[in-house]
Order: C-alpha cells, then sequence, then structure tokens
C-alpha cells in the first residue's frame, strides 16, 4: 500500500472551517487513492491521536524566539514572513523523521507556510496552496476592514504579541504580496504537484509559473434540502469564522450599506450571522438586524428557516466555503461577484448577483417577494454543486494528480526504494 503525510498548518480537528473542509477532501481524496494516510498536525491545541479515520501526530513548533528567527531566515532569503512561520529545523528534523518512519511515498503540504517541511521531507511533495497569498494581500481590500490579518495563526501566539504583531502584519501586506508572488511560482516549479482550491486561481498561476497547476476544491455533497419558499420572507442567513476579517467586513457592509438601502425601500431583512467569533463582536451588532449566532455543529439546523443566503464579501480570494455550504442545503445566494468567486455559477441560474447596495437590495427583494424564485435558484444552486464538488468528482480528480506524482506501480512495496517521482529540494 502507498502510504502519504498530510502535513496541516492548523489542527485539523478544530472547529470546522473551509480550510479544513479542503483537508478533509484531500485525506478522502488520499484513502480512495489507496494510499494509507498520516496526519501531521503543527499546532499548540490539543489534539486527539486520530482524526477522519487516520492516525494524528501533533508536532508542536517551538517558541516566539525560534518562530523569530524562521521568519527572519526566510526574509533574508528572499522568501516570505509566512514561510518562515514554521521554518524551524527541529520541525523540519521531525517531519523526516516521521516519513522515514511511516514509509511515506509522497507528502501533501496545507498552504504555503508549511513549505520548508514538506520540502525538508525528501518526499515528493503536492502542495494545496489553497488560494494566492500574492493576490489576497495585495488587495486594498484585504485591509480595509480586517482586524485580524494573522488569522487563525493569531491563536497561536501569546496574547501579549497578538497587537504588536497584528501591526506589523498589517504594515508588511505589500513586502509579502510580492514575496508571496515569487514564492508561489518558486513553490509551482519546484513540487512534484501544485494545487489551488479554485479552478480561476489554478490558472492564473499556471500561467505565471509556466507549469501544470491543479484545481482540488473541498468536496461538498448535497444535504438534505431547506425549504425557502416556505421560510418568512424577510429571513436571510450569513455564514462564516468572524474573526476573519473580509467576513466581519461583510457584516460591517450589510449593517451599514445594504439593510439601510432595504429600509429606505419600506424593506426590513433580519439577518443570521452563524460562525465562531460571535462573541468578539456581540457589543458591535447589538441591537441591529444582524443577530450573532455563534457556531452551529449542524449545518443544516444553522442555515434552515431562511428565505436566502447572503454572501456581499469584499475582499479575499479563493473558493468561498460558506456559499457552497448554503448552496449543498438549497438556499438561494445573492453574492457580489466576488462572494463566489471560483464557483462556476450564473447570475439569474444558480445564484442572484448583486454589486453596489442597490443592486444587492434589488436581488434581496425579489427573494423576498417571490418564494417561487426562492425554490428555483436554490434546487439549480444545489444541483450545480452536485455537478462540481460532490465527493465522486473531487476524489477522481485527487486520484488523477496522486497517480500522476506517485504512479502506483512506482511505490516501495513494488520497487524497494523510498522515494519516487519527482523530491523537492
Amino acid at each position: 500500500m502507498r502510504r502519504a503525510i498530510l502535513l496541516a498548518a492548523r489542527n485539523p480537528a478544530a472547529q470546522r472551517t473551509g480550510r479544513i473542509a479542503v483537508l478533509e477532501a484531500a485525506v478522502a481524496g488520499l484513502r480512495g487513492a489507496g494510499f494509507e494516510v498520516t496526519v501531521v498536525a503543527l499546532t499548540k491545541d490539543e489534539t486527539p491521536s486520530e482524526w477522519a479515520g487516520c492516525e494524528l501526530i501533533r508536532l508542536q513548533p517551538g517558541g516566539v524566539l525560534a518562530t523569530a528567527g524562521g521568519v527572519l531566515v526566510s526574509a533574508l532569503r528572499g522568501g516570505t514572513l509566512n514561510a518562515g512561520l514554521f521554518r524551524q529545523r527541529s520541525l523540519i528534523r521531525r517531519v523526516r523523521e516521521a516519513a522515514d518512519r511511516i514509509g511515506a511515498d509522497v507528502v501533501v503540504g496545507d498552504g504555503l507556510r508549511v513549505w520548508p517541511l514538506a520540502a525538508g521531507s525528501g518526499r515528493p511533495c503536492i502542495m494545496h496552496l489553497d488560494d494566492l497569498l500574492s493576490d489576497r494581500y495585495g488587495s486594498a481590500g484585504f485591509a480595509e476592514g480586517n482586524s485580524n490579518i494573522l488569522g487563525y495563526f493569531a491563536s497561536q501566539l501569546p496574547a501579549r504579541l497578538v497587537g504588536p504583531l497584528e501591526r506589523l502584519a498589517r504594515a508588511s501586506l505589500g513586502f509579502e504580496s510580492s514575496r508571496a508572488y515569487r514564492e508561489e511560482v518558486r513553490i509551482a516549479r519546484a513540487a512534484a504537484g501544485v494545487a489551488m482550491t479554485s479552478r480561476a486561481e489554478a490558472a492564473t498561476l499556471a500561467a505565471r509559473a509556466g507549469v501544470t497547476v491543479d484545481a482540488l476544491p473541498m468536496a461538498v455533497d448535497p444535504r438534505h434540502p431547506a425549504d425557502p419558499a416556505s421560510a418568512p420572507p424577510g429571513t436571510a442567513v450569513f455564514l462564516g469564522v468572524l474573526h476573519y476579517g473580509p467576513n466581519i467586513a461583510a457584516l460591517r457592509h450589510l449593517r451599514d450599506a445594504v439593510l439601510p438601502e432595504l429600509e429606505r425601500r419600506g424593506r426590513r431583512l433580519a439577518v443570521d450571522a452563524v460562525g465562531a467569533g460571535a462573541e468578539e463582536f456581540a457589543e458591535e451588532f447589538a441591537g441591529t438586524p444582524i443577530r450573532l449566532r455563534g457556531y452551529a455543529e449542524s449545518l443544516e439546523e444553522g442555515l434552515s428557516g431562511h428565505r436566502m443566503f447572503l454572501s456581499p464579501i469584499l475582499a479575499g480570494t479563493g473558493v468561498k466555503t460558506k456559499v457552497l455550504d448554503g448552496m449543498s442545503v438549497g438556499l438561494p445566494v445573492v453574492a457580489t461577484r466576488l462572494g463566489v468567486e471560483g464557483i462556476d455559477v450564473e447570475d439569474g441560474q444558480e445564484v442572484l448577483l448583486g454589486e453596489t447596495p442597490a443592486e444587492f437590495a434589488d436581488a434581496v427583494i425579489r427573494l423576498m417577494d417571490s418564494p417561487e424564485l426562492a425554490a428555483r435558484i436554490g434546487r439549480a444552486g444545489r444541483a450545480r454543486l452536485r455537478d462540481l464538488m460532490s465527493s465522486e468528482n473531487v476524489g477522481a480528480a485527487w486520484r488523477a494528480v496522486l497517480d500522476r506524482v506517485v504512479p502506483p506501480a512506482q511505490s516501495p512495496e513494488a520497487t524497494g526504494e523510498i522515494t519516487q517521482g519527482k523530491a523537492c529540494p
């Protein structure tokens, strides 16, 4: 049997996010291709010994000095600050030891920041970069209203350092964008395989690097359908982790621009915002039509009972998992173009689009006034999701990449060799 390490830059057993959904799809794809999978998580969090049916090994990164040293080395070598976060000799050694012990044929890396460790494993590497950090950090909209540039990594830092490092990260966005551009191209050319979540971003990186870049999205199967036509007309739901800057910026845009536009037309819309981090913003949104509901263990329960799903995203890159979750239960989606970026849907067919507050309000009112339209858009979106991102389709895409990088006939069992294919430098 072929063996693989999935090298995760986070605790995969934490509250489910879009990136964890991508990791789940990676595990399913690896196992579907006949690989025995071991997950190696780089996190200070406590983790279970098993996740998604695989052994889960936790490697705890070093402290502040080790992290600062890795970031400095990365910057001096022309790399990104992100890629330096785990550039620690002890971590590189321990990942390689794990690969040797397991007899891994391939290492699948979770994002740009694990590249030094994946490359140091001596195995062929498939780097799943998720989205283009170069484009995300280079976007003016990413910094505006984004109170958490550090994202998930902030939870891994001592509380006293979060504020100063957040300011440093914000000040270095332009630096990081240009470095990330070069690093993404370098990784694409050096790795045995590289993938993005979005087809559009895969095509962009392929053009920049002159190599094949695969699109490997998260797998989202249709769930038990909701009944938007029977829901109260003035009800909507928003889904997303609220300490991620673009999500909270989207809610502020709803509060400050879209909802007032609706009220000027004599309409009121109650919005339930479902996602972790609600307690941090409870005071800010108190008394508004936006109700912060917190994390929902059951997506079906959190999304049901609403006429529509809203995605007024103004910044960020990659496929918005929240939209896929809304489509999965058959809720009609109202979104900005960025809110459905990377998802092959058509305005008026599977979604309704609105760029300006007035256009967004127009789409909302159409769904409020027509339960038949809400049901039709919801059904079409759910069917489109099934065609694009079913477990079967995503699994087949993973198998094609894996068989290209580590052909079954060239596994160590067949050849007696430790490493086959194009090893990472």
